[in-house]
């Protein structure tokens, strides 16, 4: 019950009918405009403007919310790119995810009620023959993998580059390092025994 009740933030000076009254829709509109390469919207909204501007993150917000939609869809149904067991969700979505849209999607397939207590790992294509990582430990994963030591000795390992937190880390290597890498997430992740599993 406790996941039921938590926080509203609400900026009073906002007008009553805006979308930017509710902080958490703000944050959103904010982060919508840097995952599609437009911060300058988000930071001339921040700044004050309310006409154009503001007509303009608005439908930012509304297109990246569409584009998160149909990635998932697309993911959903090409199953193929899916592979899972009792503690790891790895997920290929090249050709199909941004680079900049990694931890929104790996957010939400780690959100789902059907992955709980496991490991999500995305993968993407990124820019100069790259491969971006992005890990999440969704609600109630008893793992003590450090997601953040993972990704980021697994990335050194093969002259990459990794970090984060715990819980929600990513990397990127090069293209020819992706079998390595995926090994060594096998290795370290996909056939990692949960501890509280086997309790």
């Amino acid at each position: 019950m406790s996941e039921l009740i938590g926080y509203t933030y609400t900026f009073p000076r906002e007008d009553k009918r805006s979308f930017l009254r509710d902080g958490r829709e703000y944050s959103t509109m904010l982060n919508s405009c840097g995952r599609i390469n437009r911060s300058g919207v988000g930071m001339a909204i921040c700044m004050g403007d309310r006409n154009k501007i503001l007509t303009e993150g608005e439908d930012i917000l509304t297109d990246y919310r569409k584009k998160i939609k149909e990635y998932m869809n697309i993911l959903s149904n090409e199953r193929w790119r899916i592979s899972e067991n009792e503690n790891c969700v790895m997920v290929n979505g090249e050709d199909i995810v941004p680079e900049t849209m990694t931890g929104t999607i790996s957010s939400l397939i780690a959100g789902s009620p059907k992955n709980t207590g496991k490991i999500v790992i995305l993968r993407t294509r990124g820019e100069e023959n790259t491969i971006k990582f992005s890990s999440r430990k969704s609600f109630s994963c008893k793992s003590e993998i450090n997601l953040s030591e993972l990704m980021r000795n697994g990335a050194e390992r093969f002259e990459g580059i990794g970090g984060g937190h715990n819980g929600a880390a990513g990397a990127k290597i090069t293209k020819d390092k992706l079998d390595e890498f995926l090994k060594y997430l096998e290795v370290n992740v996909v056939n990692v025994r949960n501890t509280s599993n086997s309790q």
